[in-house]
């Protein structure tokens, strides 16, 4: 087997890997389809494995396949710095990075992370992606990712672990202005529970929070259930640093129910990075600085 005389096929490979279809593929390499089909069973035949399941509609990747397409990532990605590295000299940090982070991450760290960071680099790339802390993992895994800054990181032997800050679910409700409810201890409750415990009831999390049968409002992003409880529509069960900009700027405020001000469901924020580029210049450079501004802001 000699991959290297078959780099064009691996271009070929991956795109269809990233298209999920060989129709699609083909408009992006600018081949026919029957060209392409035909150059992706021969990189079949050369590696001894079938890299794709053929669909009625679309492929999907073996497990050889994942395997391939995760070395195609790293390879086409170093050659993509490679390429920044040539135009810009010397400079140590041109390049690109994808980071993975939890949604409410991306919207109460990176704005103003990245205002202060992108005048500094400006060699440098970055592609954010966002989603739940499980879905950033897994593209970290697949190589999809370089960085991840998530809830609750935690890895296995491929990967490298630095823990930022701790936090906590707190209770808040507006500061000013109009409530749905006349007192706090009648008001509903708004919150993701699937944030800190996924199966759980609303009784259930009533009872575990040890409060007194109340509505529960559930949503489906810790940002909607902040932009409830600024409306005044019932008391927010939210993270701190979720609630940190609106309670600095006096738009909510926290609230004593009965449990006591310290916090519930703690929990760590952090990075991930695979253990293949610990070592790298760049990346490194890249999380000293995410760790320094989020130490900084809260």
């Amino acid at each position: 087997m000699k991959l290297q005389e078959h780099l064009e096929k691996l271009r070929y490979f991956y795109e269809v890997a990233n298209c999920k279809s060989m129709k699609k593929a083909s408009e992006k390499v600018f081949i026919t389809q029957p060209s392409l089909s035909k150059s992706i069973k021969l990189l079949e035949e050369v590696i001894g494995h079938e890299l794709f399941i053929r669909l009625p509609r679309g492929v999907r990747l073996t497990n050889e396949g994942e395997e391939l397409y995760r070395y195609c990532q790293n390879l086409f990605n170093s050659l993509s710095d490679l390429e920044k590295r040539l135009d810009f000299g010397d400079d140590p940090m041109a390049g690109s990075l994808k980071i993975g982070t939890y949604d409410s991450i991306g919207i109460y760290f990176w704005p103003h992370f990245l205002a202060d960071f992108l005048p500094k680099y400006p060699n440098l790339s970055i592609e954010l992606v966002t989603g739940r802390s499980s879905e950033m993992k897994e593209l970290l895994e697949k190589g999809v990712i370089d960085i991840a800054l998530i809830v609750n990181p935690k890895g296995n032997s491929q990967f490298v672990i630095k823990k930022m800050a701790k936090d906590r679910f707190k209770f808040y409700e507006r500061a000013k202005g109009k409530k749905i409810y006349s007192h706090v201890d009648k008001a509903p409750l708004i919150t993701m529970i699937d944030s800190f415990a996924p199966a759980m009831t609303n009784e259930d999390f009533l009872l575990e929070i040890g409060l007194e049968e109340r509505k529960v409002y559930r949503t489906s992003s810790l940002e909607s259930a902040k932009a409830l409880c600024l409306k005044g529509l019932g008391i927010g069960f939210l993270p701190e640093f979720v609630a940190h900009e609106l309670v600095d700027t006096k738009k909510i405020r926290e609230v004593n129910l009965k449990v006591g001000n310290k916090g519930l469901y703690e929990h760590d924020i952090g990075m991930l990075i695979h253990k293949s580029k610990q070592k790298g210049i760049l990346i490194n450079q890249v999380m000293q600085e995410i760790e320094k501004s989020f130490h900084d802001q809260f």
